[in-house]
């Protein structure tokens, strides 16, 4: 199978009937030439298996607490400050260490024990302060936004919830991760809310709404997508981060 060289196998969604380490190999296997990957149990074992499967690393998360049970990491906890920077350090590390040079850093949930502009306020000062370690070693920083019909406490689910820290940290090197799921759940027009983010994507993933399955399988207008990312000059990579019904990576979308 070709694979479009754009394309990075997520190995949390893609492979997912394989141990975690195998899943490196099956992706190199099935023609994919990078990954992309949540936060490891074991980072050491996983950077071995990248490189054993001689992949590249698009994009990898820092630690965000335990995802099945709803935690979206604490960036917004002034509580956990340390506790999130040693995190972050640690996500460096294993980014050194496969070569990745983008890594995603959740917003956090609304914790209720501050109020909504503290938490921002702690937000916009954990990444200022995150921002320029990132940049000394390489690496760029995005935040994804996620639709609050399956994360309702997320901080940052809109283009206009992250604007106000765009206009600030954008000079500093921040970007957005969009991801096609997330926006099909949040706004009528996926491509419009693309456009409108250009000069702010830092990475993008792909999946069909509903059902978060592969493109073309559910109401998505995909060439639409393929249009609106060409025109935000988004040139990057494009993880797949879905379900597959039919095990097919088919890209004709992306180029129209």
């Amino acid at each position: 199978m070709t694979v479009p060289v754009r394309f990075a196998a997520n190995v949390a969604w893609l492979f997912a009937d394989r141990p975690w380490v195998d899943r490196f190999a099956a992706a190199a296997d099935a023609g994919f030439a990078r990954v992309e990957f949540p936060w490891p149990d074991d980072p050491p074992a996983t950077a071995d298996a990248v490189r054993g499967a001689g992949l590249g690393v698009a994009l990898l998360n820092m630690t965000a607490g335990d995802l099945g049970a709803g935690e979206r990491g604490w960036p917004n906890d002034a509580d956990r400050v340390d506790e999130w920077r040693d995190g972050f350090r640690q996500a460096l590390e294993l980014a050194a260490a496969v070569g990745c040079r983008t890594v995603n850093v959740l917003a956090g949930n609304d914790t209720g024990a501050a109020s909504l502009a503290r938490q921002l306020t702690c937000l916009e000062e954990t990444l200022r302060w995150a921002l320029p370690v990132a940049a000394d070693a390489g690496v760029t920083l995005v935040t994804e936004l996620l639709n609050r019909r399956e994360n309702p406490d997320y901080l940052l689910a809109t283009l206009d919830d992250a604007a106000p820290l765009l206009e600030r940290l954008g000079p500093m090197g921040w970007k957005l991760q969009l991801d096609t799921h997330h926006l099909g759940l949040t706004v009528d027009d996926v491509p419009s809310a693309i456009r409108s983010a250009a000069g702010h994507i830092g990475h993008v993933q792909v999946a069909d709404v509903p059902g978060r399955h592969e493109p073309g399988t559910g109401s998505l207008d995909w060439p639409a997508i393929g249009a609106a990312l060409r025109d935000a000059r988004y040139a990057g990579p494009i993880g797949l981060e879905y379900q597959p019904l039919t095990g097919v990576v088919d890209g004709r979308w992306l180029t129209g």
